[in-house]
């Protein structure tokens, strides 16, 4: 590798809680996260949850000097919310809005409404070329784990920014892709994310011990008796619902007794290549503010330490061929994964066609309704049947609740159903393209030969299940 020279880079991923009139102390806490960058070490910063522009406005200001380029994303009727900060050019900008995001008749939960996606911004690093960040915060998760209504659109948005992550890669560019997953570890969207996506968590390339489950039971205490959730943070990368965030639900107290120590939730995921790996990881963000005694969000950090290699300035191969596997490692996914995926599509198109069906059904109901209360009050107005004043009145105010549950209702059965289903039915489709394809690449993985300097055929090492690599020209190896 004469020529190539090494550096490290530093990266940080933060969901700012930062919704207005929701959050709270969102003015003071912003402020304090943006004194706080400015003062850091980091150079790449991905930020969630920065839905108003003042305070994107605010850490821009405060933090010019320690990243000059800083990027916000726009998109939806209240915003993504995301925000990329880099110490180095940022040359190129994209945000793709996810094709599932929520219900729109579910004020409350909100995802609907905001534009969730993946922020995107190619970073010219001077020693690693091109690297593309990834910035994304999926849909939240509302009630129970085994009755999670929106495990499927979650899914959905795995597999989209799996599809752009690959893509990334293929052009020869180090890929990075931060931020508040909402989905514990090893779960079918970190699986995705790791497999199809091909990518490495950050923190468990570091943590190499930290339990592949999440119960709280398993982490190390100094006593049998005794339990810190400062252990989960350390141990597991715990980020968010943490006890010792002051914006958390439980206290320390509680969640003693009741042996809870949050979730890991925010990841930094990276393609890990010959000239690109992870030295380090861990989670920040933890202390309070010094000032108010609170903390800077309800999620923690996760930062990452990276090693970068340059590439030999005399090279003339495109860093992507450096990097490319046999066959059998384009598609990583195993049978039972794709089966479960396409099961839990297949499952969310049956309830989004039976959510629509029973909004239908109340659509016509009104309509039904509504006809009926105009033919009274025409009849009543007509003299034809004799009524009270108050009989009208009640009519006439019952009308305009009426009408507006019922468009509701028919818009969502109708047009939010129509492009719920067709989504789904087109993920069911390109999962069903993946397993396919997946059968096609591994019979010629098996079968694959090539030819030698002296013409002579040779079959592939992964008949012998061994990996290889794609021939160099010997003209070109360094």
């Amino acid at each position: 590798m004469s020529g190539s020279s090494t550096t490290t880079l530093t990266v940080l991923t933060l969901n700012c809680w930062g919704l207005k009139y929701i959050s709270k102390k969102v003015d003071q806490r912003m402020e304090a996260i943006a004194d706080n960058l400015a003062h850091s070490d980091y150079e790449i910063v991905c930020l969630q949850e920065v839905w108003v522009y003042k305070n994107f406005e605010g850490i821009k200001s405060k933090a010019k000097k320690r990243f000059p380029y800083a990027r916000f994303y726009n998109s939806g009727v209240f915003g993504t919310g995301l925000a990329i900060l880099s110490r180095y050019p940022i040359v190129d900008v994209s945000f793709y809005p996810y094709r599932l995001n929520g219900m729109p008749i579910k004020f409350t939960h909100g995802d609907w409404y905001v534009s969730k996606g993946v922020a995107s911004a190619v970073v010219d690093h001077p020693v690693a070329g091109l690297i593309e960040v990834f910035n994304t915060h999926t849909h939240a998760g509302y009630g129970s784990k085994k009755n999670d209504a929106y495990l499927g659109h979650r899914v959905s948005q795995g597999w989209e920014i799996s599809n752009l992550l690959k893509s990334s890669a293929s052009r020869g560019r180090n890929v990075i892709a931060m931020g508040d997953f909402n989905s514990d570890p090893e779960t079918l969207v970190h699986k995705l994310i790791t497999t199809h996506g091909q990518m490495t968590d950050a923190w468990q390339s570091q943590h190499p011990s930290t339990p592949a489950s999440i119960s709280t039971t398993s982490i190390n205490h100094n006593t049998s008796t005794t339990f810190d959730p400062n252990n989960a943070i350390i141990q597991k990368g715990y980020t968010s619902n943490s006890p010792l965030n002051t914006w958390s639900k439980r206290s320390v107290k509680q969640a003693v007794r009741d042996r809870y120590a949050g979730q890991r939730i925010d990841f930094v995921f990276y393609r890990k290549t010959s000239r690109f790996w992870c030295s380090g990881s861990r989670v920040v963000f933890t202390e309070k503010i010094p000032e108010f005694g609170i903390s800077y969000s309800d999620h923690f950090g996760v930062e990452a330490t990276f090693t970068l290699v340059g590439r030999d300035k005399n090279a003339v191969i495109p860093l992507s061929v450096w990097e490319l596997g046999a066959y059998e490692h384009l598609h990583e996914l195993d049978t039972r994964t794709l089966k479960d995926i396409g099961d839990l599509f297949k499952k969310d198109l049956n309830r989004s066609q039976a959510s629509s069906h029973i909004h239908l059904f109340f659509f016509y109901l009104s309509l039904l309704v509504i006809i009926g209360l105009i033919v009274l009050e025409v009849l009543f107005s007509t003299g034809v049947i004799l009524t009270y004043l108050w009989v009208n009145i009640i009519i006439i105010v019952a009308i305009a609740p009426i009408t507006a549950f019922g468009t509701i209702m028919g818009l969502h059965g109708f047009l939010f159903g129509n492009v719920e289903q067709s989504a789904l039915n087109q993920f069911i489709q390109e999962v069903q393209s993946y397993a396919e394809g997946k059968k096609v690449l591994e019979s010629r993985a098996s079968s694959v030969a090539f030819l030698d300097d002296n013409g002579s055929s040779h079959r592939s090492s992964a008949v012998a299940g061994t990996s290889s690599q794609i021939e160099i020209d010997p003209r070109f190896k360094l």
